[in-house]
C-alpha cells in the first residue's frame, strides 16, 4: 500500500475471526503469532495493528474459501441490483451475482457472507489497534498524543466498518474493544451507535493527516455528516458538512478523469482512498485494486479479462443533455445504444464513466466490439473509473496481472460532500444554496473531456469526432422543492455512477421499488435476462443476513424482514 500504509509483515500475525462465531478455538492465542501486548510495547507495533486496520480497506482477505468480488470496496457486486450496472460477462458466470440484478435474493448467497466475513474481520482488527493503542498509553503515558491518534483512527475504523455492515445490511451487531461475547445481537439502531463513535474518533484524531491515506478530523467530519444523512438528521449533517467546506482543505480537481488516474491519486478532492499498491513483494496483488479486477474490459482489451459490470443503457442515456446541456430524464424514454459519432449531445463525464465502441478508451486507443465479453449479453459499454492507463504499473508476473493495478479506490470525494450538502439544503436550508453546489460540480464537468492526443482534451477539441459534448449550469433560481430534490439526486447518479453508491442512495431516499420497476421495463427490452426479474418490493431496503452468521449466532440474529 503507499507510504505509511504498506501492510507489514506482522500483521499477518493478528488474529482474525468473524465475530458472530461462537467456536472455543477463538479464546485459544494463535500459535507463531505475536499478541497485543508485544505489539503494544514499540510505536511501530502499535503502527502495525493499525495498519492492519486499514489493510481491511481493500476489503479482500486472502481466503479463497470466500468469494473475493463481494468484498470489493466499491461494493459493486451489491450495486448491480440498482439502475447503472449488469453484472456483465456470458451467462452461467458469476450467476450469484446476477441474483442480486434479478431481485432473487437469498441468505445462502456466497457474496453476502464473504462482504460480512470480509466486514467484520475490519471490525477486529481496528477494535485490536484500539487496544494495543490503550496498552501503549498505558506503558508509555508521555506518548498520549501518538496514542490518541491511533486510538482514534482505529475508532473511525470501526465506525467506517460497521457503517458498511449497515448499509448492506441495517440490522447489524455493533462489536466493541471490551466485548467477549461474539454472539451479540442485532437487535438495535446501529446509526446512533456508530455517530457516537465517529464524535469520540473526532476528539481525538489530528487536525491533519499524518500520512497520506490516513485519516484526520476532516474526513471523520465528513463521514459524521454522511452517517447523519442517511440517519436523516438533515440539519445536523448539514452543520458537518458545512464545517467541512468551510475548512477550505479540499476542492474539486480541474479534470474529472483526476479522480480516475493513478496520478491525481491522493489529490485535492480525494477525502478518503483505499490505497493501493503492485509488485511489492505481494505476488498475488493482493494489495492491489483487488476485488475491482473484474470489472475491466475482456477479449483483446489490454486488459485481457473479465468483462462483468457493464454500464447499463439506462445509465448512457442519463448522459444525455438537451439544448441547454442540462439532462434529460430516462423515464419514459426508449433506450437503445449510443453509438460513437451519433447525434446526441452528451455529458463528458460518460466517456469517462463508460467505454464504448469506436470511443478512445484512456489512452488505450478505441474500444473494440470484442472487449465486450458475450456479445452483447449485458450492454455493449464497459467500465471505465477504475482502469489504468498505459503507463501505469500494472502486476508482472501473475494470472491476469494486467487488471491489477495501484490506481486508488475512491471511497469519499469532496465532490460528494458536495452533494451531501445540497442534499440537507434542500430539506432544511437554502434552495439556491443547493444550486450552487450542483452548479460546481456541473462547472468542472465541462473542463475536459476523453481524448485522442492526450487522455484529456478541452471538451471543444476539433479531435474530438465520436461525441458532440456539452454540460451547462441551472441558471434559474430553483423554487420547487419536489424539483430540486430530483435535480439533486439526477446529479450524484451522473457525478457518482458505478462508484457504489447507486443502491444505497435508492435505498435510503425509499425510492428503490418505484426507481428499478420502471428501470426493468426500459432495459429488458435490451437486455433480456431482465425479464426474468422478480419485482422489487419494500423488503428489498436490505440485503438479507448470510444463514450461516444466523446459524452460528446460535439464534441471537435475527433475519431481516421478507427473507
Amino acid at each position: 500500500m503507499k507510504n505509511i500504509l504498506k501492510i507489514s509483515i506482522v500483521v499477518a500475525a493478528l488474529a482474525s475471526a468473524v465475530v458472530a462465531c461462537k467456536d472455543s478455538f477463538l479464546d485459544t492465542p494463535p500459535q507463531a503469532a505475536l499478541s497485543n501486548s508485544t505489539l503494544a510495547s514499540s510505536k511501530n507495533g502499535v503502527n502495525a495493528t493499525l495498519i492492519a486496520a486499514y489493510k481491511s480497506l481493500i476489503g479482500w482477505t486472502g481466503n479463497w474459501n470466500e468469494n473475493a468480488w463481494g468484498t470489493a470496496p466499491s461494493n459493486w457486486t451489491f450495486n448491480v441490483a440498482a439502475d447503472d450496472a449488469h453484472k456483465g460477462s456470458e451467462p452461467g458466470d458469476g450467476d450469484d451475482i446476477l441474483t442480486f440484478q434479478l431481485y432473487q435474493w437469498t441468505p445462502a448467497n456466497a457474496q453476502i457472507r464473504s462482504k460480512w466475513v470480509a466486514t467484520y474481520e475490519g471490525v477486529v482488527r481496528a477494535n485490536s489497534a484500539i487496544n494495543t493503542g490503550k496498552e501503549f498509553l498505558k506503558n508509555n503515558p508521555g506518548d498520549k498524543t501518538f496514542a490518541d491518534e491511533v486510538i482514534g483512527e482505529a475508532t473511525f475504523l470501526r465506525a467506517y466498518y460497521h457503517f458498511e455492515a449497515y448499509k448492506v445490511w441495517k440490522n447489524v451487531p455493533y462489536y466493541y474493544e471490551t466485548d467477549t461475547d461474539f454472539q451479540k445481537p442485532n437487535d438495535q439502531p446501529v446509526l446512533p451507535l456508530i455517530i457516537k463513535d465517529l464524535d469520540a474518533a473526532i476528539a481525538l484524531l489530528p487536525a491533519n493527516k499524518t500520512a497520506k491515506g490516513r485519516v484526520d478530523k476532516t474526513v471523520a467530519t465528513a463521514f459524521l455528516g454522511k452517517v447523519k444523512l442517511y440517519n436523516k438528521d438533515y440539519t445536523g449533517a448539514l452543520a458537518a458538512f458545512n464545517t467541512v467546506i468551510s475548512s477550505g482543505k479540499y476542492s474539486l480537481a480541474d479534470c474529472f478523469y483526476d479522480n480516475f488516474s493513478v496520478a491525481g491519486d491522493n489529490n485535492s478532492e480525494s477525502l478518503f482512498a483505499v490505497q493501493t499498491s503492485v509488485n511489492d513483494g505481494d505476488g498475488d496483488g493482493q494489495n492491489s485494486n483487488f476485488g475491482e479486477r473484474l470489472a475491466m474490459p475482456h477479449g483483446s482489451s489490454p486488459y485481457g479479462c473479465c468483462g462483468f459490470k457493464n454500464p447499463t443503457y439506462d445509465l448512457a442515456w442519463a448522459y444525455k443533455v438537451d439544448a441547454n446541456g442540462l439532462p434529460i430524464s430516462t423515464e419514459g424514454a426508449t433506450l437503445k445504444r449510443i453509438e460513437a459519432g451519433a447525434s446526441d449531445v452528451l455529458d463528458p463525464r460518460i466517456d469517462w464513466t463508460m467505454g464504448r465502441t469506436d470511443v478512445p478508451y484512456l489512452d488505450w486507443g478505441v474500444q473494440k466490439n470484442d472487449w465486450i465479453r458475450g456479445s452483447g449479453y449485458a450492454g455493449w459499454y464497459s467500465p471505465k473509473k477504475n482502469a489504468h492507463a498505459k503507463n501505469d504499473a500494472s502486476l508482472s508476473g501473475s494470472w491476469a496481472g494486467a487488471q491489477l493495478s495501484n490506481l486508488n479506490v475512491e471511497l469519499l470525494r469532496y465532490s460528494d460532500v458536495l452533494l451531501m450538502a445540497a442534499e440537507c439544503e434542500v430539506e432544511v436550508g437554502d434552495l439556491n444554496k443547493a444550486r450552487a453546489y450542483v452548479n460546481q460540480i456541473r462547472k468542472r464537468a465541462g473542463n475536459c473531456a476523453q481524448g485522442k492526443s492526450a487522455i484529456a482534451v478541452p471538451i471543444n477539441s476539433p479531435e474530438i469526432t465520436w461525441a458532440k459534448y456539452k454540460v451547462g449550469e441551472y441558471t434559474a433560481a430553483w423554487t420547487n422543492k419536489d424539483a430540486a430534490r430530483e435535480a439533486v439526486r439526477t446529479e450524484r447518479r451522473l457525478e457518482l455512477a458505478l462508484e457504489g453508491h447507486r443502491i444505497f442512495d435508492l435505498q435510503r431516499w425509499g425510492t428503490l421499488p418505484t426507481v428499478i420497476k420502471s428501470y426493468l421495463s426500459r432495459e429488458s427490452k435490451l437486455v433480456s435476462v431482465l425479464t426474468t426479474a422478480l419485482q422489487p418490493s419494500d423488503k428489498n431496503v436490505a440485503y438479507p443476513l448470510p444463514s450461516t452468521e444466523i446459524d452460528r449466532s446460535g439464534g441471537k440474529l435475527k433475519q431481516n424482514s421478507g427473507f
